[in-house]
């Protein structure tokens, strides 16, 4: 983990309050891991107004020009503040943050849910580099992720993308892609994106014998476990359970002992 400035790169708007932001870092591109992701300050020069940094999950890194990038949604002041930043503008950065994924398995199923492709989206091209066999569905609202099937189609795998109001892609939920487990067998399923995708998997997976990891995402102040505002609920065995923190003991869960309140 380091605390940095670093230069924006392109600050691009590519949908519906739906940005992706480049910038440099050397540092960010050598030692970040999918299933990681960056605290970014968020206030104008010489304010602190939101005091709390905003944790965003790594979307891409190119190491030969270390470029990083996210993809973030315009919901409160920090990322409206965020969205007016230009090429050229200097963001203080704390990353990279969370436990790596490492994934074992050859086969590889890649579920995500709306603004949930970012970290996906990381981990398809590390499963890529790996010679994993990769499969991604991804479930969107309506037709503003469009573009990111752009990025997905460069990653030259198979994928399907539901679609909830419109014709775009595969019309409903992306729960859908999984009529037909038995073609997943054998498959390390990841997934990540809202809490009602993910309860709706637990239902939908329930019983099979793939092995599940969810990543989840959560409101956080600090990103290093001191504040322990992130905590989740986990099973502990069948009659019991603890509360863990997503930043420095996730964000990577078995999606079977997350207990949703």
């Amino acid at each position: 983990m380091k605390l940095a400035n670093v230069e924006i790169i392109n600050n691009n708007r590519i949908g519906d309050r739906l940005y992706k932001l480049e910038f440099f870092s050397p540092y960010i591109c050598k030692m970040a891991s999918p299933g990681q992701f960056i605290n970014i300050r968020c206030c104008g020069p010489g304010q602190i107004d939101p005091l709390l940094r905003r944790p965003f999950s790594i979307y891409d890194t190119d190491k030969k020009f270390n470029v990083a990038t996210i993809l973030y949604l315009v919901k409160g002041r920090g990322t409206a503040n965020l969205s007016r930043l230009e090429r050229g503008n200097m963001i203080d950065v704390c990353g990279p943050l969370g436990n790596p994924v490492q994934p074992t398995a050859d086969k590889i199923l890649l579920i995500a849910g709306g603004i949930g492709i970012a970290p996906i989206h990381f981990l398809a091209k590390h499963c890529i580099h790996s010679h994993k066999t990769v499969y991604l569905l991804a479930g969107f609202k309506d037709q503003n992720y469009m573009l990111v099937e752009k990025d997905i189609m460069r990653l030259s795998i198979d994928y399907s993308i539901y679609c909830e109001q419109n014709m775009w892609a595969n019309r409903g939920v992306v729960t859908q892609g999984l009529h037909n487990l038995s073609r997943f067998q054998g498959y390390h399923i990841y997934c990540c994106g809202p809490v009602d995708m993910l309860k709706a998997l637990q239902k939908k997976l329930a019983g099979a014998k793939n092995q599940v990891t969810a990543l989840l995402e959560e409101r956080m102040a600090c990103g290093i476990g001191v504040c322990q505002g992130c905590v989740q609920k986990i099973k502990n065995g069948r009659d019991s359970y603890s509360y863990q923190k997503v930043c420095s003991q996730g964000p990577a869960f078995n999606l079977m002992e997350v207990l949703f309140e």
